[in-house]
């Protein structure tokens, strides 16, 4: 098997105990009915962002770790032969949910993926609602998904995400 960044950062995230799921354009391929390109990687970690042993074993195998905000909640990591990752560090009790309620795949090769549910992934997206992750929300509709609502309608509550959700379902049904 060929390395790739996910399965060098799975092996790495496992040998230190760190928990992490998958998200970002990667995520919201499982839902859609067909896969956009994207070029990097995107991780939520439950915590150890900040932390020296993270970015210690991060460098030891290859990886430029840059911190772009000085919480250290996002992580810009690159690496010559692997290719470009973003980590966000949990921080909220919807991150910290999110990750609990991960559901496991096999991507890429790699065994015991986590990766968010599709009601997280909507979530994810909307909070950041760039253009591209309105577009991913509207191609995760289409396939007409079966959704807990009831828990995306309490973190769109929690987010204040109410009429931009209704304004993109509405656009899709």
């Amino acid at each position: 098997m060929s390395t790739t960044a996910l399965s060098s950062l799975s092996a790495l995230l496992e040998r230190l105990a760190i928990r992490w799921v998958l998200i970002g354009a990667h995520a919201a391929n499982r839902y859609r009915a067909a896969p956009r390109l994207t070029h990097d990687v995107d991780l939520l970690l439950a915590g150890s962002g900040g932390g020296t042993l993270l970015r210690d074993a991060l460098e030891q195998a290859g990886w430029q770790v840059r911190q772009v905000d000085a919480a250290g909640e996002l992580l810009r990591l690159r690496h010559a032969a692997l290719g470009a990752v973003d980590v966000l560090i949990a921080g909220t009790d919807y991150q910290w949910e999110a990750i609990r309620r991960a559901r496991v795949e096999l991507i890429d090769g790699v065994s015991k993926v986590p990766v968010l549910t599709i009601e997280d992934v909507i979530l994810h997206k909307l909070i950041a609602g760039r253009f591209q992750d309105l577009a991913d929300i509207e191609a995760i509709l289409t396939t007409r998904p079966s959704l807990d609502r009831t828990y995306l309608q309490g973190w769109l509550s929690y987010w204040s995400l109410i009429q931009e959700w209704q304004r993109i379902a509405r656009d899709q049904a």
